[in-house]
């Protein structure tokens, strides 16, 4: 069986802001420039307000993990755009690709939500454009794929844990990612040795219609930033009945409905208009980056007790709903007034579903650094679908050692009484006349 692997898609929405991409289905469009009704998450979270005071991401490294990129189109042109030269996956093709298909116009679209410069059909502006942003790429993610992706590398974790290792042991502060799996706890603690660096992951939750259930997709992770989109009335997406998508561990809301994409399936030249929570983790981690720049001396964890505490547009004590809307709307202006250093350096996303990073994990992780899970893996969770060899430990080899003496002495056993009522049946031959 294949592991179901795939973009967050569908509709979405919430007022202050946007969520998921979903590019199947994109409603093309001549082109998408700032300022029109594609544009509305940039106003209303008066981005430009906070690039004219400076505040525009600059020297904050953010970590992009999504399928494939095209970094050499114009709208990435005088950013700072970089391509990890790691492999993610032992098996997959290359992150980087100058055709628009589903794979790259998701991860194309994802960064430039992040340093977009404007230009082409999208007219996406960056909502973080002078941050110095590395592209970690799984390669191609088509969902009709027969393979899974082996993680290059021998610690036991996924392709998700090792991708976000790999950032942290790169300098990432913020991370975010839009490819909806599923969560094993094998990754708690790569998620753990983030947090411990004082590095924050954020991950959208998944649409209707995503392959992975929303009680065990990443957002389920202790500790991370689980990012739901909305739309410009502040509504969570609709599912196929028209009801609000309810996602009950999400911690926060963002933009994610009618936003454009950056190309079309075949044409980069193009943009469609679409839906869905792969937007409002870029939003979320944008607006994050921006934050540790005016705010360097803050951790991860205090970055996220300022957003969850600013929520809506107020400074307030935090609650957190399970009625999809988590602590509230994120909200840039709110979270720039006010300095994170003062809220502790502990992560407030704790007891979620997937029950993994443990708080253990996690100050164990500050001292001890990155500590795998050793167990075996499983087909059922992320490796090839080669089942994995069998083998033996000591005690199964001494048992069957035990069992073959056992059947030996039986028939020796059984070989000597029928030897002896041989001859006994000879010797009382000889005796007859």
């Amino acid at each position: 069986m294949t592991r179901r692997l795939r973009r967050a898609l569908g509709a979405s929405g919430v007022a202050m802001m946007v969520g998921v991409l979903a590019v199947a289905g994109v409603v093309p469009s001549a082109h998408a420039a700032a300022g029109d009704d594609y544009d509305w998450w940039y106003d209303t979270y008066q981005v430009q307000a906070a690039h004219d005071a400076g505040i525009t991401g600059a020297g904050v490294k953010v970590a992009v993990i999504d399928g494939q990129i095209d970094p050499d189109l114009p709208i990435f042109e005088g950013r700072n755009l970089t391509v990890s030269d790691t492999q993610i996956c032992k098996s997959r093709t290359e992150p980087v690709t100058d055709a628009a298909t589903d794979p790259s116009i998701h991860g194309t679209t994802m960064a430039a939500i992040l340093i977009g410069n404007g230009t082409g059909a999208s007219g996406i502006r960056g909502i973080a454009p002078d941050a110095d942003v590395t592209f970690y790429g799984y390669g191609t993610l088509d969902t009709t794929q027969e393979e899974y992706c082996r993680p290059n590398t021998d610690d036991d974790v996924t392709m998700f844990g090792y991708a976000v290792k790999k950032a942290v042991d790169e300098g990432a502060k913020i991370i975010t990612t839009s490819i909806s799996m599923t969560a094993y706890g094998n990754d708690g603690p790569a998620v753990a040795y983030a947090l411990a660096r004082g590095a924050t992951i954020v991950v959208a939750t998944p649409n209707p219609g995503s392959p992975v259930g929303i009680e065990s997709d990443l957002a389920t992770l202790n500790g991370v930033v689980s990012a739901t989109a909305v739309d410009r009335q502040g509504t969570l997406q609709l599912d196929d009945d028209g009801q609000p998508f309810v996602v009950p561990h999400t911690d926060i809301v963002a933009a994610g409905v009618n936003l454009p994409t950056v190309g079309t399936r075949g044409d980069w030249n193009s943009s469609g208009t679409t839906a869905g929570s792969s937007f409002s983790a870029p939003v979320v981690a944008g607006m994050l980056a921006l934050a540790a720049q005016k705010y360097p001396d803050a951790t991860g964890n205090q970055l996220v007790q300022s957003m969850t505490a600013t929520a809506n547009g107020t400074q307030h004590d935090p609650v957190r709903t399970e009625d999809g809307y988590g602590y509230g709307a994120a909200w840039l202006p709110s979270l720039l007034s006010v300095d994170p250093s003062g809220y502790p350096d502990d992560t407030p996303l704790m007891g979620k579903p997937a029950a993994a990073p443990t708080a253990e994990q996690i100050e164990a992780a500050k001292t001890g650094g990155f500590v795998p899970v050793v167990r075996p893996r499983s087909v059922d969770q992320y490796e090839d679908d080669t089942s994995p060899s069998p083998g033996f430990d000591v005690a199964s080899l001494v048992i069957w050692v035990v069992i073959g003496i056992g059947i030996l002495l039986v028939v020796a056993a059984v070989v000597i009484v029928l030897i002896v009522k041989a001859q006994r049946r000879t010797a009382g031959r000889g005796d007859t006349p």
